[in-house]
């Protein structure tokens, strides 16, 4: 059953949002969720459920007789494993922001420990980027210096010296944390709190602040010579399309 026009104001009061704020955080113009609220019209009911999983995502639950209250703190943990590993947590991104707009902090990931120019894991994160940059869901990455396996076609990376650059590859999102474990086999406990997800966010940005941008040139060359390359290789082939 929709979400009512009661609901959305007492959301937004509980959250201290202006109509503004949260038009953006769904995707819509002022205008429409200014009529919504005021009962104006008929809505859709997929700008509706746009304005509930907004709410939703920022700690809101709706309750019987146009009701609301803040959620408690969510805890969650699950376990990901197995040689699909890093395309279910490709998933596990889009699925945490249904509407785009969202972003992917990375710290500690080496991606040539990881093997991620090996051509199935490439091809898996080439198509998770064109999705993700057709929903506006952008990265930053935090690498060790002087690392230069670069996958993102845009220049996303800062380098740490290494009494900075965290040894455990951590990915926040949204209000989880990624933490992959190295093996054989390769595993990953996704942590879903808002409280862990901000600490770590701050701990990023810190981080964030302190390291070297890589310059664009070293960039443009490391990815023409090494990814590219390989994805050449790979439409050549048949096996990546676009």
């Amino acid at each position: 059953m929709p979400i009512s026009s009661k609901q959305i104001r007492a959301a937004r009061g509980l959250l201290n949002l202006s109509q503004r704020e949260l038009a953006e955080k769904a995707n819509l113009s002022v205008n429409s969720l200014n009529n919504i609220e005021r009962d104006v019209g008929s809505p859709r009911l997929d700008s509706m459920k746009a304005i509930e999983d907004a709410l939703a995502a920022d700690g809101v639950e709706f309750l019987d007789k146009d009701g609301v209250r803040l959620a408690g703190e969510e805890l969650k943990i699950k376990r990901i494993e197995g040689q699909d590993l890093i395309m279910r947590f490709y998933d596990e991104i889009l699925r945490a922001y249904p509407m785009g707009n969202g972003e992917v902090l990375i710290m500690g990931k080496d991606n040539s420990r990881l093997h991620h120019h090996d051509p199935n894991l490439l091809m898996a994160y080439k198509k998770y980027e064109a999705v993700a940059a057709k929903n506006n869901i952008v990265e930053r990455a935090l690498f060790l210096e002087n690392d230069t396996n670069f996958l993102s076609k845009q220049n996303i990376y800062r380098w740490v010296p290494r009494e900075l650059f965290s040894e455990v590859p951590m990915m926040i999102f949204g209000n989880n944390v990624a933490i992959l474990l190295w093996g054989p086999p390769n595993r990953m406990i996704l942590i879903r709190n808002p409280g862990i997800a901000e600490s770590f966010r701050r701990q990023f940005e810190a981080v964030w602040s302190m390291a070297k941008p890589v310059p664009d040139e070293i960039h443009k060359f490391h990815y023409q010579t090494k990814t590219q390359k390989i994805l050449d290789q790979l439409k050549k082939s048949g096996k990546l399309k676009g």
